[in-house]
């Protein structure tokens, strides 16, 4: 048996990942931005919010007044899709990006990379909703000197219902650095998962940021782990 697609444009994505909790008026604007607002008022009186409306059957439909088949047909498939997008941008959805501390002062970073001649390469971090990835090129250098291709690299995709636990400890600036250039530390967010040879996965974050960062990271664990139960 063939369905009814419905695709969600560009233009209606605003707060989307959040339609459950859309108000029936705010999922009313969104059906008629999918050229069913003569049927918004409907759903507004008998009270269909986004969470309810997943759960509307074809007998619901048209109890609620929509007679034409197909307008029943069309109003099922648009709030299928909604729901499919939903999810989709929930678990793409970005909540942290960084790069790795490697230095401890601007000073530093200038003295090691000979003021820029010799660039360093920190390892980028994204966190998404299901996953941590973690970026770590390798350059082709000629000497000191970095070339603009032929660069290795790896990407390390931490499924982050399978993460076990996540710590962190501080590093303080050494006491030359501290003293000359009032360098700040640097925080390790040590990420133990199964799958890591070693075990765990360090990020190295500015000193004071890890605290945030590694909250943001076991929320979205938690979500990953709840996702992975039900």
């Amino acid at each position: 048996m063939s369905h009814i697609s419905y695709r969600i444009s560009n233009d209606n994505l605003d707060d989307i990942e959040n339609w459950a909790t859309w108000s029936p008026e705010r999922l009313c604007g969104f059906l008629k931005k999918a050229g069913l607002g003569d049927y918004g008022e409907i759903f507004i009186n008998h009270k269909i919010s986004g969470r309810l409306a997943p759960l509307l059957s074809d007998a619901d439909l048209k109890e609620m007044g929509v007679s034409i088949v197909g307008d029943r047909l069309r109003l099922k498939a648009v709030i299928g899709a909604l729901g499919t997008r939903a999810r989709y941008e929930k678990r793409t959805k970005t909540w942290w990006e960084g790069k790795e501390q490697l230095y401890f002062s601007d000073a530093q970073q200038c003295l090691c990379t000979c003021a820029g001649c010799c660039p360093d390469d920190p390892s980028t971090y994204k966190l998404t909703s299901n996953h941590l990835r973690v970026k770590t090129v390798n350059p082709f250098r000629c000497g000191p000197v970095r070339l603009c291709c032929c660069n290795e690299y790896k990407i390390n995709n931490v499924d982050l219902s399978k993460v076990n636990d996540v710590d962190i400890f501080g590093e303080p600036a050494p006491c030359v650095w501290r003293v000359c250039c009032c360098a700040a530390g640097r925080d390790h967010i040590q990420i133990q998962t199964p799958t890591e040879k070693e075990g765990t996965l360090v990020l190295t974050v500015q000193q004071g940021t890890g605290e945030r960062i590694s909250g943001m990271i076991l929320h979205q664990i938690e979500e990953a782990q709840q996702l992975e139960r039900d």
